[in-house]
C-alpha cells in the first residue's frame, strides 16, 4: 500500500507543480466560459445592429404603424426606407428594391400588398439566408400586431379593447422541491449552469483520462517504467497512477469551485444572467463529484490499460476514438434527454455506465430522477469500474514490458483472452 501512494504522490505532485496545470487551471474557466457567455454576448450585440428595411407600402397605411409596433417590441435598431411607387407599377418599384439590395442600399426589402387587410399579403426579398431570422423572429410578429390593430379598429372594437385583448401572458417559474417547498427558479440561469457543469464534467474527464494514456506511454517509452516495476507490482503501478492524476482533476476543479463561489458573491452579471449559487444544491454538488470520479476513474482505467499496450502516442489513436466517443454521444443526446428526461429511453441510457457521467448528471440538473435510479447508476459504473479494472490489468501486466510493433485491436484482445 505504501508503493501505492508513493506512487499517487509522484503522479500528483508531477501534475499540480506543472506549468500546463496552472495555465489550465487559470485559463480553463475563461476558455469554457467563451463556449458560452461569449456567444450569449455575441448575440446580444449583434441584436442591436442597424438593419435598413427597403418598405414597399402600396396603401401608404402601414408603414408608420409597423414602425410604432417595432419601437414597442424593441426592435427600433431597424430603420423602415419607404420606396415611393406612386407612379409606377409594383413590379417597378420591386425592380428598384432588389437594386438596393444587391448594391447594399438596404439590407433587406418588404412589399405589404394594398388589400394587406384582407389576404394579409406580404413579401421579403433578402440577399442573405441570415435575414431569415429578422424575419420570423422581428418583422412577423410586428406585422401581425398591425394586422390585429387595423382588423380590430374595422370591426369598431375600442382601443382599450384592443389593448385588453393584446395584453400578452407573464410568466412567473416555480421550483418545487421534494420536500414541497417552493422557490422563485431562473431557468435560462439554472439551465447554463447546468450546460456549463456538464462541459465541464465532459472536458476534465477526457483531459485527465486521456492524461493517464500519455503518462503510461511517455514512461514506457523512456524505460522509466522498468525501473518503477522492480519496486512496484503492475496493478499498484496503474492504481498509482489512476489515483494521482484522479487527485490532480479534483485539486483543478476545488480551485475553479472556490473562483465560481467568490465571483458570484460579487454579484457578476453575464450576458444577462447573474451567477446565482443557489442552483447548486448538494445533490448536484455530490453528483458532479461522485460522477467526476466515477468517470475518471472508468475512463481511466480504460486508457491505462491501452497505453501500456501502445510504444507511442501516434499507436494510440486507433483507441482513442473509439474510447473517446462514450462521452461524445451522450453530448450529442442531451436536447433528446433535456426535452424528455423521464421518457424510457432516457432513463435507460442513462444508466448505461459510460454515458452516465453526462446523461446521468444532466436529468439530474434538469429535474432530479428517483433517488433509485442515481444510486444504480453509481452501482452500475462502480462495477463497470471493477470489470474495466480487470481487464486494464491484464494489458497492463503484459503490455507495459512489450516493445516492437504496433499493437492492434487484434492483439488486444488476444492478450485479453490469454491473460
Amino acid at each position: 500500500m505504501s508503493k501505492t501512494l508513493t506512487v499517487v504522490r509522484k503522479e500528483y505532485l508531477e501534475r499540480v507543480r506543472s506549468k500546463s496545470f496552472l495555465i489550465g487551471t487559470l485559463l480553463g474557466p475563461l476558455l469554457m466560459s467563451m463556449f458560452i457567455v461569449v456567444p450569449m454576448l455575441l448575440a446580444e450585440a449583434g441584436g442591436d445592429e442597424a438593419r435598413t428595411l427597403g418598405v414597399i407600402d402600396r396603401s401608404g397605411r402601414f408603414i408608420e404603424p409597423l414602425r410604432e409596433a417595432l419601437a414597442a417590441q424593441g426592435d427600433d435598431h431597424i430603420t423602415l426606407l419607404p420606396i415611393n411607387v406612386d407612379a409606377r407599377t409594383t413590379a417597378e418599384g420591386v425592380g428598384d428594391l432588389k437594386k438596393m439590395i444587391l448594391d447594399q442600399g438596404v439590407n433587406s426589402g418588404l412589399v405589404i400588398d394594398r388589400d394587406f387587410l384582407e389576404d394579409r399579403q406580404v413579401t421579403f426579398y433578402s440577399k442573405s439566408v441570415s435575414a431569415m431570422v429578422m424575419r420570423d423572429r422581428v418583422l412577423r410578429p410586428a406585422l401581425d400586431r398591425v394586422l390585429r390593430t387595423f382588423r380590430f379598429a374595422s370591426a369598431g372594437v375600442p382601443e382599450s379593447l384592443n389593448t385588453y385583448l393584446s395584453a400578452p401572458t407573464k410568466w412567473t417559474s416555480i421550483a418545487v422541491t421534494a420536500e414541497g417547498e417552493k422557490a422563485q427558479h431562473n431557468e435560462d440561469a439554472a439551465f447554463i449552469m447546468a450546460v456549463v457543469l456538464i462541459l465541464i464534467l465532459y472536458m476534465m474527464v477526457i483531459l485527465y483520462g486521456s492524461h493517464t494514456l500519455t503518462a503510461v506511454i511517455e514512461e514506457k517509452g523512456s524505460r522509466v517504467v522498468e525501473v518503477l516495476l522492480a519496486s512496484v507490482p503492475p496493478q499498484n503501478l496503474m492504481l498509482g497512477k489512476v489515483l494521482g492524476i484522479g487527485l490532480a482533476g479534483l485539486t483543478q476543479f476545488g480551485v475553479w469551485t472556490a473562483a465560481f463561489f467568490a465571483i458570484s458573491l460579487q454579484g457578476v452579471n453575464l450576458g444577462g444572467l447573474t451567477l446565482d449559487t443557489t442552483f447548486l444544491t448538494p445533490v448536484i454538488l455530490i453528483s458532479f463529484l461522485i460522477f467526476f470520479l466515477l468517470g475518471f476513474f472508468l475512463y481511466a482505467t480504460i486508457y491505462a490499460g491501452v497505453g501500456a499496450m501502445c510504444n507511442t502516442v501516434q499507436d494510440s489513436q486507433q483507441f482513442h476514438t473509439p474510447i473517446v466517443m462514450g462521452l461524445v454521444i451522450p453530448m450529442m443526446m442531451l436536447s433528446f434527454v433535456l426535452r424528455a428526461p423521464d421518457s424510457t429511453v432516457a432513463v435507460v441510457l442513462s444508466l448505461f455506465p459510460l454515458f452516465s457521467p453526462v446523461l446521468m448528471f444532466m436529468r439530474i440538473c434538469v429535474q432530479t430522477p428517483p433517488l433509485w435510479q442515481i444510486l444504480l447508476s453509481w452501482v452500475l459504473m462502480a462495477l463497470a469500474i471493477w470489470g474495466a479494472s480487470r481487464l486494464a490489468g491484464k494489458l497492463f501486466r503484459v503490455g507495459i514490458l512489450m516493445y516492437g510493433s504496433s499493437p492492434t485491436w487484434a492483439s488486444l484482445v488476444r492478450v485479453l483472452r490469454e491473460g
